[in-house]
Formats: structure tokens, C-alpha cells, sequence
């Protein structure tokens, strides 16, 4: 895409932070059973024994089951969108989700039986499924290809805020007297409901993404909303927002004339076309691979892992916080910011799985070691490696799989794409989540290979059949996936963009060009 003015008006910047909230409600509704096994008096209240007992192994299948059906929530949730998405816009299954998030939350919240615990668990890993599937394709729709790895960072951002914000609501709720016991596990799931309220509420004033306007043939509505995105005072003409435009338009009438040409449905060609089919895959790898990369595993069950390398009491909630707390304030805004300037979202993701391998290895090492003993040195530089492991992770790939799934899909196809890609993250966490207690519990540090085997394995996949996406209009990427591009706008002619202008009234077309825009589209907006 051509580049003028700063293609991001202040509108734009308000909407992102604002849809980010749903990326909030995914990071506290996904980690706060990290807090919730941490807290005493949710042992209590079920009657579950707690670490120690001989019957903890009842606890583990609990908690193993609490982070299933979460899972396996969040997958119906992904296949819903791949569907409804497209046929009723981002903005109303983000208001669905935050929907869906507010009841669930409310039924963990007020849970009388672990039953009806599960059953709130479901609910909201489904209200997650969806969100955490549309808001990052809405960031990617409404944001500029110039600063798209930062914007739609806000998504990992926003998402480890809700970790974060979780671990030091759960830290806080431990000190609850012994009369409050409740309150400590009760407060913090009821918690949930504040972010999705507010999303809810305020989500009547968002603009329906353009692209998708301009896929339903809504062309007034989809060239307002532009203007008031790309709005610049360094491009007063609004060139950024009619050459967004026209590349969106020819492109969807491109990829839609093909497609006809064919005789098959977009279900039908996400099989069947080669280059859709790279595409699902790749998105698929993306979430998958990025998944067991582990961070869910010691994010979830951190509290356990620290008190696995001597940690009691409330230590181990505390160390979780202060974890959390880096990746919110350090890593993953650091993640956001460098995908604009080191312009390749490969060679980020390669490295943080180069660095997941060799600090998760580690930390199995520390474990295999020291864990269970007093050598406090020992213990310590387990905790260490699990700090270094969030410094890879949080920065190079948090945002990278969010960011890179939410660029490679053409309009078309891209509900599909990002539903199908982010069941793949929710298949990988039932996996991972429903077996890692249990495995910490019987094989203690060689769980940890699950995750330093497939690093290894992931880097080369990424380095030989991942393309490159940055700096590129959702639109131009197709050329990268060998589909063929309407307009390049890196190469776009000063024609093309007087072309445009003409189509949507703004100026007049010379005698000398007339000829040779006679055969170019000139519809009006």
C-alpha cells in the first residue's frame, strides 16, 4: 500500500484500545483459575483435598477438568465464528462474546456445586473462543499496514493485562480471614463480568469493520468509517483512506470473480484452492505450535510449579503476579513495538522459540535438580528460568501468533481462517491443560519435554514454509501465497490513485487519461 500521512487518526487509536477490552476479558477469564487453585477456601467449599493429602490426585482431575471444559468451550466458540462472523459482522459477535463472558463469570462466581463451576467454565472458555478469535481481526481490519504489528499488539497487550491483573487480584484475596473464605475465590470470579460489562455497553457507538462493509456492498458506510480512521492533518486529502479503499474493493472483486469462475462455495475453496489451503494450515501451525510453546501450562499452573521448587503459603501467588507483571509492563508491549520496526514476523517468532527451548530446558534441569529439596540457590534459579522463559515468550511470539493469523487470510475467507486457526490454539490447551497437572503430579520435570521438543521441531516449520506479511496491506499479502493482486500498492501509480478519486467524486478525469481509464472500475461510493 502507498504510504501517506499517518494513515491512524486519534478516532482510530480510541476504537483499538476500547475493542482491546475484550482482549482483557480473554487474559482474566483464561488465568484466574491460576488464583482460584491457589486459594484455600476453594479447596474448602468443594471439599477437595489440597497438595499434600493422598488424595490429591482428586484435585488434580478437578482442576484438570476446570482448564478442559474451558478448552473445549473455546473451541465451539472458534467454529461458531467461522460462520457467524461473516454473516453478522465483527462487531456483533464481539458484543456475543462479551455477552457470554458476563454469564459465565457469573455462574463461577456463585457456584453452589463444583458442577455448576464447570458448566460457568464452559460458558466463558466459549464467550473466549469468540473473542479472542474476532478482536484481533477486527484490529487487523481497522488498522494501517505502517503500524498494524503495534495496534493489533494491543490484543497480546490488553490479554496479559488480564493475566496480570487476575494474579494480583488473586495475590490480594489470599489475606481474606478465615470468615471471608469465600470471598477469596468468590470475589475474583466475579470479577470477570466488569470488562465484558463495559465492552458490552459501550460496543453500540464501535463502526462495523470496512472490509467487511465493503464485502456486503455497504460502500457509503465502509468509506465513512475509512475517513474517520485514516484521518491525518499530514494527509488532508484523504488519499490513505481512497487508496485503502479502492485496493480493498478491487481485490474483493477479484478473489469473488475467481471464486465464481470455480463453482465452489468459500467452504468448499478453503480445501480445494491451493493457496487457501497453505493458508489454513499455516494459521492452524501458528496458534497450535505457539500453544505448546507452553505458555498456558505455567501460566495455569504456576502456583503449583512454585510450590513444586519450595515456595508455601502465599509466596507462590505472589511470584505469579510479579511474573505476570513483567510480560504486561515489559514484554509484550516491547513485542508490539518492535514487529513495525524489525519488520518480519518470522525471524520474531523464530527467535522466541529458540529462546522457549533453551530456557524451558533449564528450568526442567533446576527442577530434575533441586525441586522438593532446600537448596535455595538451586530452587532460585528455577524460578529465574521461569522469568527468562516470559522475556522470549511474552515478547517474540505472545503477539506474533495473534498478530500473524489475523494477516494471512484474504476477506473472503478470513472468519474461516482465524475460527479454524484458533480452535487449533484450543485443541492444543484441552491437550495441555487436561494433562499437565496430572503430569507434573506422576513424571514431575520431564513434562517439561513436551515443550522443548516441539520448539525444536517448530523452528524449522516456521523458517522453510512461513511467508513473510510485514509491512504489507491484508491485501497485498495474497502475492505472497502465489494468489495474484489487484492493485500493488507498493507500486501504485499516481493514474490508479486519480482513478479512485474520480470513482468517489473528488475530482475530474483529464482528456489524455480518459482512454486509458476507460477500461479501469469507476463505481461511485
Amino acid at each position: 500500500m502507498a504510504s501517506f500521512g499517518a494513515q491512524t487518526s486519534r478516532y482510530n487509536r480510541l476504537v483499538i484500545v476500547f475493542v482491546a477490552l475484550g482482549s482483557l476479558t480473554y487474559g482474566y477469564c483464561a488465568s484466574i483459575i491460576g488464583s482460584t487453585i491457589g486459594q484455600p477456601g476453594w479447596y474448602l467449599y468443594f471439599d477437595l483435598p489440597r497438595q499434600g493429602s493422598p488424595d490429591y490426585e482428586h484435585s488434580t482431575s478437578v482442576i484438570a477438568t476446570a482448564n478442559g471444559v474451558f478448552s473445549a468451550g473455546g473451541a465451539v466458540g472458534t467454529l461458531i465464528i467461522m460462520w457467524s462472523c461473516d454473516s453478522f459482522g465483527r462487531k456483533a459477535n464481539i458484543q456475543l462474546g462479551a455477552f457470554l463472558a458476563i454469564f459465565g463469570g457469573a455462574m463461577q462466581g456463585g457456584a453452589t456445586s463444583i458442577q455448576m463451576f464447570q458448566a460457568g467454565r464452559f460458558i466463558s472458555g466459549m464467550s473466549i473462543g469468540i473473542l479472542v478469535t474476532v478482536c484481533p481481526m477486527y484490529l487487523a481490519e481497522l488498522s494501517s499496514p505502517l503500524v498494524r504489528g503495534w495496534l493489533v499488539g494491543h490484543h497480546a497487550i490488553f490479554l496479559v493485562f488480564g493475566y496480570m491483573l487476575s494474579a494480583w487480584v488473586g495475590y490480594a484475596c489470599y489475606f481474606a480471614t478465615d470468615m471471608n473464605a469465600q470471598f477469596a475465590w468468590r470475589f475474583p470470579l466475579c470479577l470477570q463480568v466488569v470488562s465484558p460489562m463495559v465492552l458490552l455497553a459501550g460496543s453500540y457507538w464501535l463502526p462495523r469493520s470496512p472490509r467487511w462493509l465493503i464485502s456486503k456492498g455497504k460502500l457509503d458506510e465502509a468509506w465513512q468509517v475509512l475517513r474517520r480512521l485514516r484521518q491525518s492533518d499530514d494527509d488532508p486529502d484523504e488519499l490513505a483512506a481512497k487508496d485503502e479503499f479502492y485496493q480493498t474493493r478491487e481485490q474483493l472483486k477479484l478473489e469473488s470473480g475467481k471464486l465464481a469462475a470455480t463453482g465452489h462455495s468459500v467452504w468448499a475453496a478453503v480445501i480445494l484452492k491451493k493457496s487457501y489451503r497453505k493458508r489454513m494450515i499455516i494459521g492452524f501451525l501458528t496458534q497450535w505450535g505457539a500453544e505448546f510453546g507452553g505458555p498456558l501450562i505455567i501460566n495455569n499452573y504456576a502456583v503449583l510449579l512454585y510450590q513444586n521448587l519450595g515456595m508455601t503459603k502465599s509466596m507462590p501467588l505472589l511470584l505469579s503476579a510479579l511474573w505476570l507483571t513483567t510480560a504486561g509492563l515489559i514484554y509484550n508491549p516491547l513485542g508490539a513495538w518492535l514487529h513495525d520496526k524489525v519488520n518480519s514476523r518470522r525471524w520474531m517468532f523464530i527467535t522466541g522459540f529458540v529462546g522457549i527451548a533453551v530456557t524451558t530446558s533449564c528450568l526442567a534441569a533446576m527442577t530434575a535438580e533441586y525441586a522438593g529439596t532446600k537448596n535455595h540457590v538451586g530452587n532460585g534459579f528455577g524460578i529465574f528460568f521461569m522469568f527468562l522463559y516470559l522475556a522470549f515468550q511474552g515478547t517474540f511470539c505472545d503477539t506474533t501468533m495473534y498478530l500473524y493469523v489475523s494477516e494471512i487470510f484474504p476477506t473472503e475467507i478470513r472468519p474461516i481462517g482465524m475460527g479454524f486457526s484458533m480452535f487449533g490454539q484450543f485443541a492444543s490447551t484441552l491437550i495441555l491443560l487436561q494433562t499437565a497437572p496430572i503430569g507434573f503430579n506422576r513424571i514431575k520435570w520431564k513434562y517439561y519435554l513436551v515443550i522443548i521438543c516441539w520448539s525444536i521441531v517448530f523452528v524449522p516449520i516456521i523458517y522453510f514454509f512461513f511467508p513473510e506479511t510485514a509491512r504489507l496491506s491484508l491485501e497485498e499479502i495474497a502475492k505472497n501465497f502465489g494468489d495474484e493482486v489487484a492493485i500493488d500498492g507498493s507500486s501504485a501509480t499516481e493514474l490508479e490513485k486519480r482513478t479512485f478519486e474520480r470513482s468517489v467524486g473528488h475530482t475530474e478525469t483529464s482528456a489524455s487519461e480518459t482512454a486509458t481509464l476507460a477500461e479501469m472500475p469507476s463505481e461511485r461510493v
